[in-house]
Order: C-alpha cells, then structure tokens, then sequence
C-alpha cells in the first residue's frame, strides 16, 4: 500500500522546459482523489519550487535546497544553515579551482555570486533556477548578511565529478556534499539530505517509510531513495542511482513519474 509519495523535480518531472505534463499532472490529481499524500523533494529554492506545487494543486510541505529547508506557504517545518565558518574555505576552494560559487542566504531566494559570473553561471540563472535577486559580489572580502543555507560551484559535467571527489577528500562528512546536475555541486548542512526531510514528513503524516515511495533521477535523490520502501528511478538516472532503486521506469520525456504513480494507485487497488 503506497500512501505517500515523494517526487524530486528536475529530469524527473519536468525537463528544461520547466513544464509539468498533462499526464503527469493528471496522475498525481488522481492519486490525491485517492487518498495518497503528494509532495515534491528539490535542491531548488522554495520560491522556484513552489509554482509547481501549485499547478499540482499540492499543500503539504516542499522539500527544498535538497532538505535543508522543509516548508509551505505559511510554515517554515525545517530550516539548517551551512555552518558559517566553512564561508571562508568554499571561497578559496572556489578560487583554487577557478570556478564559478554561489550562496544562498535565505528561504527568500536571495543568492550571492561571485563576481564576475561566467557562462555557466548565466546559463543556469537563466534556464533553471530564474530567481529575481541576485547580488554580484567578490568573496574574497564581503562578508554575507545571514549564514548560508546552501552553497553551490557551478562547473562542466567533468570538472564537477573532479571537484566533488576533492571536495569530500577535503572536508569528509562535516558538510553534506552531492551533485544535483552534472554541472552542479552542491554543499549544505551535514544533518540533512533529501531522505532526512522525507523521514520528517512521513513522521508528521505518521505513514511508516514502508508505505512511502519516492521517485528521483539524481545523485541527490540516494538518500531517499535508500529510506522508502518504493524507490522509483526514471530511466534517465545514471547507473547508481538506478541501483539503489527498486523500480525504474521510463524517462521524464515519457512521464515516468506518472508511470509510477499509475502502478502506485493499481497496486493499492489491489490490497
């Protein structure tokens, strides 16, 4: 019996074109008439994410910044801050590497970059995050107004992967480290990830994680997939996160997600 189900956002839902598709709309409308509790799970800001929680007509809390913040419109559930001394190290990582760094400071969407920004940088502002606050500093001697919540290197697919194996050589598990795109490394509080903030909501639903299943395509999307006892990869996801699912079904551009959730309301029938 599935009673809860989680789904991550980006190549899972929706693709660059940052559109839900009718049939994977219809589905998760069907499986809320049907007494199944829907949410979406994101490395994305609240502001970016919760337009599409609405188009899904969704209430409960959205799982946002990959955990680290667990919030609705009128409730803030979880709130984890990087801890502010790493700020000083991520910039000259940053720096050594030559590549581009961003910090989020708050659940307001209000993101800092590194003065100046390069093409990845403007290419991910432009079609995927699309915020509407961006303040362009030089790290190396401004001082941020609130301890992060998030901070994010923005690289090739290549050099990521690099940077993410120097990166936890570096600093082990005092910071939660994790690639949510090819081109995008990602660093946040060590208590939480994706699956924390499902085993949060699933507690505060009190639906058992065995009736609970999640549905990713990320590297990002592991640890919740390892907590659930339906863990669904689309077909796009790389090998290991394939691997630690168990269902794969076709790939965001062939409504996976709606594919799950179709076989989620049929196995219940079934019971």
């Amino acid at each position: 019996m599935v009673k809860f189900i989680v789904i991550d956002l980006d190549d899972t839902l929706i693709g660059l074109d940052l559109r839900v598709s009718n049939r994977n709309r219809q589905a998760v409308k069907k499986a809320r008439k049907k007494g199944i509790h829907v949410t979406l799970a994101t490395g994305r800001t609240f502001q970016t994410a919760e337009p599409f929680a609405k188009k899904l007509g969704l209430t409960l809390p959205v799982i946002c910044y990959n955990g680290a913040l667990v919030r609705n419109s009128h409730k803030v559930h979880i709130e984890k801050m990087l801890p502010e001394y790493f700020y000083p190290e991520l910039v000259a990582f940053a720096k050594k590497n030559k590549v581009q760094l961003a910090f989020y400071v708050s659940h307001h969407s209000v993101i800092f970059f590194n003065r100046p920004l390069d093409a990845f940088a403007k290419e991910y502002l432009d079609k995927i995050e699309q915020v509407s606050e961006i303040t362009l500093v030089n790290f190396s001697h401004y001082t941020l107004p609130r301890t992060p919540i998030k901070a994010m290197i923005i690289s090739t697919d290549k050099k990521t992967r690099v940077l993410e194996k120097r990166a936890k050589a570096k600093w082990g598990d005092r910071m939660y480290i994790t690639i949510t795109r090819p081109n995008l490394l990602e660093f946040l509080n060590p208590e939480i990830n994706k699956g924390t903030a499902v085993e949060y909501l699933a507690k505060m639903l009190k639906i058992p994680l065995w009736q609970t299943m999640a549905i990713g395509d990320g590297m990002n999307d592991i640890p919740m997939l390892q907590r659930v006892r339906y863990s669904v990869a689309v077909k796009n996801a790389p090998a290991a996160v394939e691997k630690e699912a168990r269902y794969v079904v076709s790939s965001w551009e062939k409504d996976g997600v709606a594919e799950a959730i179709e076989w989620a309301i049929r196995h219940n029938e079934k019971k």
